[in-house]
């Protein structure tokens, strides 16, 4: 295994901007495909790979709580203004890696990985 590859994230998930996000479905028809609120009612939600904040800020009225995470400083801080400007206060943004949660065990009922590669 490379040093990149054991010691850091290297630029995965810097490649595609969080425009992109205009790209890809509502959040409601994404979270239908997946069973809808149900799956996310009341439930502590992470959505790693997070972007722009999209599908975070689209399951943000239905569950207890939503962290989302991204390697992307640039798209945490747009994720950070969506919230801001649609009013949504039961969601977090941070930025970081699925490799290195900064999160504890159990910490979440659910886990989002979507439009991520």
């Amino acid at each position: 295994m490379s040093t990149l590859a054991t010691n850091s994230v290297g630029d995965v998930g810097r490649h595609v901007p969080a425009m992109s996000s205009a790209l890809r479905p509502r959040p409601n028809d994404e979270l239908r495909e997946w069973g809808g609120p149900p799956l996310v009612r009341g439930k502590r939600v992470l959505d790693v790979g997070c972007g722009d904040g999209r599908l975070a800020l689209g399951v943000a009225p239905f569950a207890t709580r939503v962290a989302g995470i991204d390697p992307n400083p640039e798209a945490i801080a747009e994720a950070k203004r969506n919230a801001r400007k649609a009013g949504v206060r039961n969601v977090r943004f941070a930025t970081g890696a699925a490799q290195h949660l900064p999160y504890p065990d159990a910490a979440f009922d659910v886990v989002i990985l979507s439009w991520t590669f």
